[in-house]
């Protein structure tokens, strides 16, 4: 352009698939915490549109803004669709889904957006992350993250991919949320995967480099930035930014193949929560 399970960096050259159940272990001893995928604040709670047969969306109305709309929300099973919920789940440790922190990261107040609304100066394209209790938000694909958790996906982040490369390699498919804002090393590592679902229009935009010292991430090349005619940082063949980032009803979505996977032909934030089909072409790919 969030919940929350815990994301980490994590090491793992030279790693065997053969041994996943120590990549398991490892995961779950988890140090360096970037969303909080299990993040629920509780209060008066509050049923929003009931327009789905599998999860039912609700918020608190504390969260409730002055025009009436919920600055946050989350979803729940319902209970007469355990069965359909049940056939949805994923249930290989070999297929992971990527939360792009470096993108969440890049909306952040004082970031690259206010550089691009010519808020702030160039101080802007360098940010810290925020670490904690993060909640990934619609930027970041937060509905996804939120459906994708509840029926057991595998979570890494883009700074572990950025730290090490080589960590894709244990995986047979890779999901890709709105990762926007990625690094060459990530790029790469990705678009050389043999078996990659770009869930989410305008990923692998725009490049950015991350320092692990200052835990910072700063705008190389793309999105007009350092010249305005740069859409795509990487010169990117396969870039399925326009139209398809901007069909938010998704009514006629469809997957398209590329060389090493699939493409989503909008943006399904919206769409995710509420469409079996969809949901069962992302476990069957």
């Amino acid at each position: 352009m969030c919940v929350l399970s815990t994301v980490i960096i994590i090491s793992l050259i030279g790693y065997s698939g053969e041994n996943f159940s120590d990549l398991k272990k490892e995961n779950s001893s988890q140090k360096n915490i970037i969303f909080n995928l299990d993040y629920n604040p509780g209060g008066i709670r509050k049923n929003l549109d009931d327009v789905s047969e599998i999860f039912l969306q609700y918020s608190y109305e504390e969260d409730q803004k002055i025009d009436g709309s919920y600055r946050y929300s989350w979803f729940e099973a319902k209970t007469e669709a355990l069965s359909i919920i049940n056939e949805l789940k994923n249930e290989s440790e070999k297929t992971v889904v990527v939360l792009p922190v470096f993108t969440h990261t890049s909306y952040s107040p004082f970031g690259f957006y206010d550089y691009f609304n010519q808020i702030c100066t160039e101080k802007c394209l360098q940010i810290k992350i925020e670490r904690g209790k993060l909640t990934p938000l619609g930027n970041a694909g937060k509905n996804a993250i939120q459906i994708l958790h509840a029926l057991n996906y595998n979570f890494i982040s883009d700074i572990d991919i950025d730290l090490n490369p080589k960590i894709l390699l244990n995986y047979d498919k890779v999901i890709l949320l709105h990762n926007e804002y990625v690094t060459k090393k990530e790029f790469e590592a990705i678009t050389n995967h043999p078996k990659v679902m770009y869930l989410y229009p305008n990923a692998l935009y725009a490049e950015i480099h991350y320092d692990s010292i200052n835990d910072t991430i700063s705008l190389i090349k793309g999105h007009g930035y350092p010249e305005s005619d740069i859409g795509n940082g990487f010169g990117w063949e396969f870039d399925n930014t326009h139209p398809y980032e901007y069909d938010v009803d998704c009514n006629d979505w469809e997957f398209y193949e590329i060389k090493n996977g699939q493409m989503l032909n909008c943006y399904p934030e919206e769409k995710i929560w509420k469409d079996k089909l969809l949901l069962k072409t992302i476990k069957e790919f």
